[in-house]
């Protein structure tokens, strides 16, 4: 990816900035939709996403986000981002990390590729195994390598927008949600 000022991106301000966002987001989406299930949520080269299981609909469907759920979220954001809350990083086992996500799927599934050494958090070939760390800010904990702003209140309130909603499958597979 390009670099920022003469910084490579992947340590950048703008980087750790959407990668704290992404955080943000999940902790966003979790509140409003507490069953939803987490995927990765990385910073790209132009913004950051996250990837959401929010289940079954009524009709039987899976649910999905709208573009009119958008701004909701974004105003939860906002939010949280006021609330200046530290981002703490910590290694954690991998049974600790099973423990923390028991009820999250894709991120067990990741926790047992770095286990196992197979596997980054983003899904990735390893080339050597990995310390699993998550990062926790307010009530949210997630697994995670960073790196991450030192708190939420270096975000801009109004520094940030949702544009769009997308489908996706779980690593790329058209066979899974």
């Amino acid at each position: 990816m390009a670099d920022v000022n003469g910084i490579p991106y992947e340590q950048s301000e703008l980087y750790r900035m959407r990668h704290t966002l992404a955080h943000v987001l999940a902790q966003a989406v979790l509140e409003v939709y507490p069953e939803a299930k987490l995927g990765i949520g990385p910073p790209i080269q132009d913004g950051f996403y996250y990837d959401f299981d929010l289940g079954t609909a009524e009709n039987g469907k899976p649910r999905t986000f709208k573009p009119d759920d958008l701004p909701q979220l974004e105003a939860r954001m906002r939010t949280i981002v006021a609330g200046k809350h530290d981002l703490r990083c910590r290694e954690v086992s991998a049974a600790e990390a099973q423990a923390l996500f028991a009820d999250q799927p894709y991120k067990l599934e990741l926790i047992d590729g770095l286990a196992q050494g197979q596997a980054d958090a983003d899904g990735n070939p390893l080339a050597e195994p990995v310390v699993i760390s998550t990062y926790r800010h307010d009530n949210f904990e997630d697994l995670c390598r960073g790196p991450h702003l030192a708190h939420t209140g270096d975000i801009p309130v109004d520094g940030f927008k949702l544009m769009s909603v997308a489908g996706v499958y779980w690593r790329g597979d058209e066979k899974r949600p």
